[in-house]
């Protein structure tokens, strides 16, 4: 919080609370303590601010049920999602933006899902070369697991080359 605006807080008609003084100060002592104790990364600045965009750089046809691996970074700050599992992590609590765009191949239905942990939040359809979307913003635990899922359909086809995406980033 800025110190100026913390002051702000504490003046009314131009006359600084007194009677709770020490009642403030303790109060951000505590504050303070909770947020270095955490292990949260609070530093100032973007490179604080999980947020990730990948993309699928070839053509997939996945199995069932199967997590997609997108496999091309173009931003992964904080490296949070990974490549080898398909899988975004956050790293603290709080809401999260979360997006994707699968596209599907010529006269074919595509199927997919947003996953987080074991439960499905939010389904993707495509169909003729179009594609699925969603937007969601979610609130998220540290260590939850949220990713893309191929639903139980099978033969499907996903459509590469940069045509679909994965991507998310914390909003507070």
């Amino acid at each position: 919080m800025n110190f100026g605006v913390l002051i702000a807080c504490l003046i009314w008609n131009g006359n600084l609370v007194l009677s709770n003084k020490q009642e403030i100060i303790e109060d951000l002592k505590n504050i303070i303590y909770k947020i270095k104790k955490s292990g949260d990364d609070f530093r100032p600045g973007p490179a604080s601010i999980p947020a990730f965009t990948v993309i699928l750089s070839k053509d997939l046809t996945p199995l069932s049920n199967q997590i997609i691996k997108f496999d091309s970074v173009k931003t992964n700050v904080g490296g949070h999602y990974s490549t080898s599992t398909g899988v975004f992590t956050p790293p603290r609590d709080g809401l999260y933006m979360i997006s994707a765009t699968m596209r599907s191949n010529a006269g074919q239905h595509l199927h997919c899902e947003l996953w987080v942990n074991d439960a499905m939040k939010e389904k993707l359809f495509g169909t003729n070369y179009s594609t699925g979307t969603t937007n969601a913003v979610l609130k998220l635990r540290r260590g939850d697991r949220v990713f893309i899922k191929k639903d139980y359909r099978s033969g499907e086809y996903i459509l590469g080359r940069g045509w679909s995406m994965f991507s998310g980033y914390f909003i507070a």
